[in-house]
């Protein structure tokens, strides 16, 4: 006799079906091996896990747990349970992924502080509250067509990447900052929704810091001033004029202590009030004294390290950040701010600007000198014009900049997605590799006390070398902001750079450098001269007559004082770089023997160098054979000459004897 079954009695039992075949499915760890998610024997079914499998995380009796470190791949799985005593560890320094495409339900330990979690499910996902160890994840990614929502307080310490259709953050994410890391978003190729909190981990030196939000929404108040609630490790002091009537901290004089630039006039204005909106991309210059614990009105507390933190709406997609409808003179600086968590390539945000020069941008580094320093980076070379600056291209989340106008009219500067630059989410000193292809000279200012101490310098610059370069003021040349304190660039028709592009140097190229507002009187030059071939470099020190070889491919310190009761010991342009030829040999039984620097400075003196050989003979002829007196004196592998008289500019001969053998070379005094 043959059973007739209804329709519909046929599709509840195909219902039923897939359900026992999805039971049936559903693979739990036994953890039979070792601790690898893609062990088979590892799985109660011998398989390893697909995004169609239901895994069941269950107490074992061999105290294994899944822990995903990349090693043996990315672990996949669907719907995901975890039972009470049992975990899923995802770690390897964000290696480690787990891709879920279904739900999550923990009720053990999911830790993923120092994983990737990605989301790919193909139907809505939700992220519970209190999904993961200590509600932290290192990397997130959302990767759903249809969305993903938090449901529930979550911090990232990483790299948050929305890959595809709508992220919802319900309010509840926070993007972390610290000494060593900072969260950064990558490109955005879907959306986020929902308020984010930015922090911005600041170190511990009373100075200023030039900064943006990445987020719209709140005050300056409310945000950085932490609601004037006085927390220990966040926000920071703020004080403006009218006081706590306009949102300020409370302060004796009302001195400002935050500005914004106006890009017509060039000048700082201070900020009126700290209850007005905090835009993203807004630029300030902000004193940061430390957290609000630090006393304000003690100019010499200690300051601390402090976490500056915003909430809003975060800033995605292309962002036209400036654009001038009037007429702004060649040569202004513009003042922008980052708009993005992400560090952005500035050689690609330049390159796509109009009416902006595009080799260089300026920061300011406040690690640098007593209070700060202006540090110009050249984005071709990805250098900066001081050695001692973390500064590069690579513009930081969170933190604001100067451009400078080309040529007088219309400028338009924009950020896009695909300037972002996500390689990893590690911070440094400046909130912050340089690669070095190029030859160049580095000089980096020091004062005497913080070289010792092995501290940060006071300011230097950067020239680099190159046949395409031309020696003339060009565009590819930076003009120098004016320092605080101590300021040192070269000198090219009367304007002062910090960053120069040359052409490769040759025998009598002199180099001007400029030199102000000094504050102590005892100072070292660090230069580092790489590249040059052909040619010997000097720095020519004008009040002492000093010729200080500088070595290629090598360091060279130069430590001198000043004293400010005298003009000349305080000039402004007391130093200039020579190029002079390069070191010859003579014929002192295979002894080099080298006279420089060559051309010298009138009235300065100049040294013959013969390694390894004694009781040098030396004496200093002019073109008609007549000797001039010198005062010829030891110093190692030779002997240094200084002429009695001043000599007149022109050709003379040096003879060189040792051990009955001569041999004369010229000298060029200019």
């Amino acid at each position: 006799m043959m059973l007739k079954i209804t329709l519909k009695q046929k599709m509840m039992l195909c219902m039923l079906l897939v359900n026992l075949f999805c039971f049936a499915q559903t693979n739990v760890w036994t953890g039979q091996e070792s601790t690898y998610w893609n062990t088979p024997a590892n799985w109660s079914l011998n398989q390893i896990p697909t995004l169609d499998t239901n895994v069941l995380i269950s107490v074992t009796q061999t105290g294994n747990y899944p822990v995903v470190t990349g090693e043996d791949g990315v672990a996949d799985c669907n719907n995901i349970t975890i039972e009470d005593g049992a975990s899923v560890t995802v770690s390897g320094d964000g290696a480690g992924q787990l891709r879920i495409e279904g739900a999550i339900t923990n009720n053990g330990v999911l830790d993923a502080t120092d994983g990737t979690i990605v989301m790919i499910g193909l139907a809505p996902q939700l992220i519970p509250a209190s999904a993961f160890s200590d509600n932290t994840v290192r990397n997130l990614t959302s990767f759903n067509i249809t969305g993903v929502t938090l449901s529930g307080p979550l911090s990232l310490t990483g790299i948050l990447r929305v890959r595809t259709g709508n992220f919802n953050t319900g309010g509840y994410l926070t993007l972390k900052s610290n000494a060593t890391t900072t969260a950064i978003v990558d490109e955005v190729d879907g959306s986020i929704t929902g308020d984010v909190t930015v922090e911005r981990y600041i170190p511990a030196r009373r100075a200023f810091r030039f900064l943006s939000s990445p987020t719209t929404g709140g005050t300056i108040l409310s945000n950085w001033q932490e609601n004037k609630a006085d927390i220990e490790g966040y926000g920071t002091d703020i004080t403006g004029p009218g006081g706590a009537a306009n949102g300020f901290d409370t302060s004796g004089s009302n001195n400002a202590s935050m500005f914004t630039h106006n890009n017509e006039s060039g000048v700082w204005e201070a900020v009126t009030e700290t209850t007005t909106t905090l835009q993203a991309g807004t630029p300030y210059r902000l004193m940061v004294r430390g957290d609000r614990t630090v006393d304000q009105t003690d100019n010499s507390a200690t300051p601390t390290a402090t976490v500056l933190r915003s909430t809003g709406t975060l800033e995605t997609g292309d962002v036209q950040l400036y654009y001038n409808a009037f007429t702004i003179n060649a040569g202004y600086y513009l003042f922008l701010g980052n708009p993005y968590q992400a560090a952005v390539d500035m050689q690609a945000v330049l390159a796509d600007a109009t009416n902006i020069i595009e080799d260089y941008y300026f920061v300011w580094d406040p690690t640098l000198n007593s209070r700060g320093s202006y540090v110009t980076v050249n984005v071709e070379s990805n250098m900066s014009n001081i050695a001692a600056s973390e500064a590069n291209r690579y513009l930081q989340p969170n933190q604001a900049f100067f451009v400078q106008i080309e040529s007088t009219g219309l400028t338009e500067l924009s950020f896009n997605e695909e300037h972002k630059y996500v390689v990893s989410n590690t911070t440094n000193d400046v909130y912050r590799t340089n690669n070095e292809p190029f030859a160049s000279l580095k000089l980096t200012m020091f004062t005497q006390e913080a070289y010792n101490s092995n501290e940060k310098a006071a300011d230097g610059f950067t020239v680099l070398f190159a046949d395409g370069y031309n020696n003339s003021l060009d565009g590819r040349d930076a003009v120098k902001p004016g320092n605080l304190d101590e300021g040192v660039g070269t000198i090219n028709s009367s304007k002062v750079l910090s960053f120069e592009k040359r052409q490769m140097p040759v025998p009598e190229d002199v180099i001007p450098v400029s030199n102000t507002n000094y504050r102590t009187t005892d100072y070292v030059y660090v230069i580092d001269l790489q590249g040059i071939e052909n040619v010997n470099a000097f720095l020519h020190d004008k009040y002492t007559g000093t010729m200080q070889a500088i070595t290629n491919n090598e360091t060279t310190a130069y430590s001198f004082s000043i004293n400010n009761n005298d003009e000349a010991s305080s000039a402004a342009n007391r130093f200039d770089i020579v190029f002079a030829e390069a070191l010859s040999s003579g014929d002192f039984e295979g002894v080099k023997v080298a006279v420089y620097p060559n051309p010298v400075g009138v009235g300065s003196s100049f040294t013959v160098q013969a390694p390894d050989a004694v009781n040098l003979d030396v004496n200093l002829y002019d073109t008609l054979g007549r000797q001039v007196g010198c005062t010829v004196n030891e110093v190692a592998n030779g002997v240094t000459i200084m002429p009695q008289s001043t000599l007149s500019a022109g050709v003379y001969m040096v003879q060189v004897s040792n051990r009955g053998k001569t041999i004369t070379k010229k000298i060029i005094i200019k």
